[in-house]
């Protein structure tokens, strides 16, 4: 068969074609393997904690403000409880300090501010992280994340 100007703009116009179709096979599979995983939270009930967070980090809460957690897969789950306390910011941290260290976390990271303080313990089952901010004289928002690491 011979190849006349025909032939070679249409061998031309088949292979743009699956280059085109190629190009756009690779686009899709890159941006399938490049998407972000989007992991489900789970909140509780209005001023209630999420099940599986450790109620001992509760102290002296006047209202939780909000409750939740992130299923991370077989990897990690993440508790958050956020709520307001009648303990000055010194006394919810050493508070928070006493129970980490009581539970045997290595404590990684401290800071101790008359209007804020944060303290953050780790071990091979999880890590927490207890923010304090001074709201006003007799209360203060504390914020913690428990992470269990594995299921």
């Amino acid at each position: 068969m011979e190849y006349t100007d025909k032939n070679a703009q249409l061998m031309r116009f088949l292979a743009i074609i699956v280059l085109i179709v190629l190009l756009a096979g690779l686009t899709y599979w890159y941006n399938q393997a490049n998407k972000p995983k989007v992991f489900p939270r789970t909140d509780a009930f209005a001023g209630q904690v999420i099940e599986g967070f450790p109620k001992d980090l509760i102290f002296d809460a006047k209202e939780i403000t909000e409750s939740y957690s992130i299923d991370y897969g077989s990897s990690a789950k993440q508790y958050v409880a956020e709520y307001t306390s009648k303990d000055q910011v010194i006394i919810a941290y050493l508070k928070a300090d006493k129970y980490l260290r009581g539970n045997n976390y290595v404590i990684v990271n401290q800071r101790l501010q008359p209007t804020v303080a944060n303290i953050y313990g780790t071990k091979s089952e999880g890590d927490v992280n207890v923010l304090v901010q001074k709201l006003t004289d007799t209360t203060s928002q504390i914020i913690i994340s428990a992470v269990k690491k594995g299921k």
